[in-house]
């Protein structure tokens, strides 16, 4: 598609389907976990587990559903309508009904709902890819989409207690998965207009014959270096989106506040979004990033240093964080639309978003799998009073780890691509091939 076809218009179209997708993926990877916890008395040892094994068979899966994404290009509205309706049913079955033990139950529904989210985001990230090879452009589209991600999570967190207070406490989720059911329907619609606009992808025929793991061959060492620091960084997000309901709680003792302390975090990302994409204008996106990620470090280090009842300074904590997520939601998927398209690589987009896809969905496995577990064995228990050394663990996996994490990614930026100046300001129009050769030459 030509750069001046990419208007407000279409970054509505494509961008909105982000919104319901958010909206449904908020409740299982946040609210699921505790709601299993205390309404079904699972352990936290149990569900660390059971995450550990959902998350991990879904990270695995990923390379396959960017295969067939690469394969399939001409059917991405059946594919989006197929796990769209895939993802709503879940969403329905985990927090309505339990035909089976909750231990079954929990894991099939999670893991339908786990799977068709991937194959939503993954055939959402590829379309973009698709559409331009101009990297500004890809920090629009990419900014686009997580704007509406971020709103989508916005109304998320707010939407349980507004709708407890609207209708039956029994059901909210009803409810909440209805309204998830129309906003996907009406998304879906406006995607099919966009795509009706796009030309026919000419890629296809390329991939036919293809394997999934066709497109490691084409990672070069800048590519891993890249993975390896968007993994330090997802790692560093994933364990407080583990644990921050436990740490709002158990920790703060503010529950009836959970809903707001989200709200100021995702609002901060849709509030600095426009300030990120503006520092992408003029600086390298390797520098915004690790400034995005120092900057997260000063802003969410506090949280360790807080009592019981410091909900004033908690908030400040989430606004400040919050204000770096912007960054962390856009530049990573536009820096890797910069790697596929600087070696003309654009017929595996899909499984460049596949990898990507499975690198977040890996972290969330190691810090579900690591946090809970290590939780369990500090003593800590949720919903119930806890002692002192284990409220100060939890305190010390929820803040001071994830803190850390972040720094020592935002020190590998600065190592890998902005000492040795190998990120550049331009760069989807470095000569790749020239200055790094593929691992697997």
């Amino acid at each position: 598609m030509s750069t001046h076809s990419i208007n407000r218009k279409s970054l509505f179209q494509y961008g909105f389907i982000a919104l319901p997708v958010a909206f449904a993926g908020f409740p299982v990877y946040v609210l699921a976990p505790d709601f299993y916890a205390t309404r079904h008395g699972l352990s936290l040892t149990l569900l660390g587990t059971l995450l550990l094994i959902i998350r991990l068979l879904d990270a695995l899966q990923d390379p396959l559903i960017g295969w067939l994404t690469d394969r399939l290009q001409r059917r991405f509205l059946p594919i989006l309508a197929f796990a769209g309706a895939v993802l709503c049913l879940s969403l329905f079955g985990l927090f309505n009904y339990v035909f089976l033990t909750p231990i079954f139950w929990f894991t099939l529904c999670m893991f339908f709902a786990v799977s068709s989210y991937s194959v939503l985001t993954i055939v959402i990230g590829a379309q973009a890819t698709m559409w331009t090879t101009d990297k500004q452009d890809q920090t629009r589209i990419a900014g686009a989409r997580e704007s509406f991600g971020l709103l989508g999570l916005l109304v998320a967190v707010s939407m349980p207690k507004i709708l407890s207070q609207l209708t039956n406490p029994n059901d909210v989720y009803l409810w909440y998965g209805a309204i998830v059911t129309l906003l996907m329907l009406i998304s879906l619609i406006n995607f099919s207009r966009l795509l009706s606009r796009l030309p026919t992808p000419v890629i296809v025929s390329k991939n036919s014959s293809v394997s999934p793991l066709s497109a490691l061959h084409t990672l070069t060492q800048e590519s891993l270096k890249f993975f390896l620091v968007y993994g330090l960084s997802m790692l560093a997000a994933s364990i407080p989106a583990v644990l921050v309901v436990f740490y709002i709680r158990d920790f703060l003792g503010a529950e009836p506040l959970t809903a707001l302390f989200l709200l100021l975090y995702f609002l901060s990302g849709v509030i600095a979004m426009p300030l990120w994409k503006m520092l992408c204008e003029r600086l390298c996106k390797y520098k915004v990033w690790a400034f995005s990620n120092i900057f997260a470090v000063a802003g969410f280090i506090g949280a360790f240093f807080l009592n019981s009842g410091d909900v004033l300074a908690y908030g400040i904590v989430c606004i400040l964080s919050g204000l770096a997520l912007g960054a962390d939601l856009t530049l990573p998927p536009s820096i890797l639309a910069d790697h596929v398209h600087a070696r003309g690589n654009s017929a595996f987009s899909g499984t460049y978003y596949a990898l990507l896809a499975f690198v977040a969905k890996a972290t969330l496995a190691i810090a579900s799998a690591i946090s809970l577990p290590a939780l369990d064995a500090a003593g800590f228990k949720p919903q119930t009073l806890n002692s002192d050394s284990a409220l100060m663990a939890l305190s010390f996996a929820y803040a001071l780890i994830p803190s850390i994490l972040k720094f020592i990614a935002a020190t590998l930026l600065y190592a890998f691509f902005i000492r040795s100046q190998s990120g550049g300001n331009n760069e989807n129009t470095q000569d790749y091939g020239n200055r790094s050769r593929s691992i697997y030459a």
